[in-house]
């Protein structure tokens, strides 16, 4: 994997071999070098995410590279490692034709200057983290022209992943709930396997389909207690919910990759909510970035999922038409005799356009979805240890990743690559949730 390398050179090296990253990226200061990469967000009129437990303490990225000299030189070599493979994989995105080589050069130059002015001159764009970097090699591509390079990728992965969907849910209807919600959220830690993103991820795509390593993934899933194993106090929750006939209001789930992990993990705990009597938000980028999942991307997913699964379809109803009703992000929606037979899934955009999240800078939808949220569920390395693993929210959170980079894995937890991360913080109170039925 990309974290076993020896350290990077300290100058660049455009040497192939490398494949896609391992790394993530959020927002990012303003470029005040000659350099000039563009604006890094979706949007200008993005909003503060409502449910930070102290926003005037927020900050995303959980490294700094502008102040770790160890581990800037890491990243930067990793990054500047895996420009010939990212500028490979864009120009086949655009057909390898002439214009496509000449936006692949501008991409080689434009993103290897940011990274040796950022090795000569830390502090030249302010505080910056390992997201920022991140979001500034997707801002880049799209500078260059390349909007969606893992386009293709992300269609075949869904398309297989979506197939045996069915099966799955049926395996987990069967099971009793203890094991059930075992099962779930060891589907989404190995589902979290399936990014372009790891060097490691990327080998297994030689040597097998993404059922094959789906399949595989769940069997060599490191045994409990995981690295971080948070999943009793998380299983003792939901299950005193159970008992007494309790629910979380709103689930707002941020997800991260296409594939195996949107479809074979993070739709069957969104369906779990959902069966529950929870409202559930499925926050997806707004803009492509690797093989992340997007929302106009996941909304025809979702309507697939639909065809094969009626709480899904209706879920999917039930938001149309609340949002018909209120034309605007609903708040969520009292329990009476005559509510929907479904609770809402509603799919949104979040803001960003690179693989971390910036809590800084969310849609108007995600901020407006906070409201009455009482679970906030993030998924993936991006979004949940690269950045955000640290935050505090003002409600119940759960953060799942599998740790697919080594360097990340021994300085974060003292750990190994493929370690599973489920942590689940909770808010002091007991149950922290509402009656199923009021």
């Amino acid at each position: 994997g990309l974290g076993g390398k020896d350290d990077p050179p300290s100058s660049p090296d455009y040497a192939a071999g490398v494949s896609e990253y391992d790394l993530w990226g959020a927002e990012t200061n303003s470029l005040s070098s000659g350099l000039e990469v563009g604006v890094l967000h979706v949007d200008p009129s993005l909003y503060q995410f409502p449910l930070l437990e102290d926003p005037s303490s927020y900050e995303p990225s959980v490294i700094d590279i502008s102040m770790d000299e160890e581990q800037r030189s890491y990243w930067i070599g990793v990054l500047e490692r895996q420009i010939p493979s990212t500028s490979e994989k864009a120009m086949a995105s655009l057909g390898e034709t002439e214009e496509a080589k000449q936006k692949c050069d501008a991409f080689k130059w434009m993103f290897g200057s940011h990274l040796e002015k950022l090795r000569k001159e830390p502090q030249v764009y302010g505080k910056f983290g390992l997201s920022e970097i991140l979001e500034m090699r997707e801002e880049c591509l799209r500078e260059c022209g390349f909007k969606d390079v893992y386009l293709r990728q992300k269609k075949s992965e869904n398309e297989a992943a979506i197939k045996v969907l069915p099966d799955l849910l049926a395996e987990l209807d069967a099971m009793d709930e203890p094991t059930r919600l075992l099962s779930l959220i060891e589907g989404v830690l190995a589902g979290n396997i399936f990014d372009w993103g790891s060097q490691a991820c990327v080998e297994l795509y030689k040597n097998g389909t993404i059922l094959d390593i789906y399949k595989q993934a769940r069997s060599d899933l490191k045994s409990r207690p995981w690295r971080v194993d948070h999943f009793d106090a998380f299983r003792a929750k939901m299950l005193a919910h159970t008992a007494a006939n309790r629910r979380y209001r709103r689930a707002i789930i941020l997800v991260d990759n296409s594939g195996a992990d949107i479809v074979l993990g993070m739709l069957p705990l969104a369906r779990e909510l959902l069966q529950r009597g929870t409202e559930v938000v499925i926050a997806a980028n707004s803009l492509p970035a690797l093989n992340d999942i997007t929302a106009p991307e996941l909304r025809q997913l979702a309507k697939q999922a639909g065809r094969v699964c009626q709480v899904i379809r209706g879920g999917l109803e039930t938001a149309n038409a609340l949002y018909k009703k209120y034309r605007t992000m609903p708040q969520v929606q009292p329990v009476t005799p005559a509510s929907p037979a479904y609770s809402p899934l509603y799919i949104i955009e979040n803001g960003q356009g690179g693989p971390c999240l910036n809590m800084r800078r969310v849609s108007h939808d995600l901020a407006m979805a906070a409201e009455g949220a009482d679970l906030v569920v993030l998924e993936g390395m991006g979004r949940a240890i690269h950045s955000n693993y640290t935050t505090d929210f003002a409600c119940d959170t759960l953060k799942l990743a599998m740790v697919k980079n080594r360097m990340l894995a021994e300085t974060l937890f003292n750990g190994e690559i493929y370690d599973c991360v489920m942590k689940f913080e909770t808010m002091r109170g007991g149950l922290s949730a509402h009656p199923v039925t009021t």
